[in-house]
């Protein structure tokens, strides 16, 4: 395996499970006034505001999970881009 696709990878696993920890933890924290996650709720909103639809919940950790995943996407797409470029320059 070359060491871009390792690192993209990981960055993507890795992002993935902190997004998914961040989204639990919201889900984990919902509050009872407002109706359950559903087709009606947006995702980037939850993921955005968490504040909005979790009581009592570390918001704080939230937040970071949700940008910390959000970086690691962000460096597997800028290696996918890398690849590219790379491909396309290549003589």
């Amino acid at each position: 395996m070359i060491a871009t696709e390792a690192a993209f990878l990981g960055f993507l696993f890795a992002g993935l499970i902190s997004l998914l920890a961040g989204v639990g933890l919201t889900r984990f924290h919902w509050r009872t006034d407002i109706p359950a996650y559903g087709r009606q709720t947006s995702s980037l909103d939850v993921a955005l505001h968490p504040e909005k639809y979790a009581k009592g919940a570390p918001i704080r950790a939230i937040q970071c999970l949700n940008l910390i995943g959000a970086i690691l996407l962000a460096c597997a797409a800028g290696i996918t881009a890398y690849e590219m470029i790379h491909v396309i320059m290549r003589p």
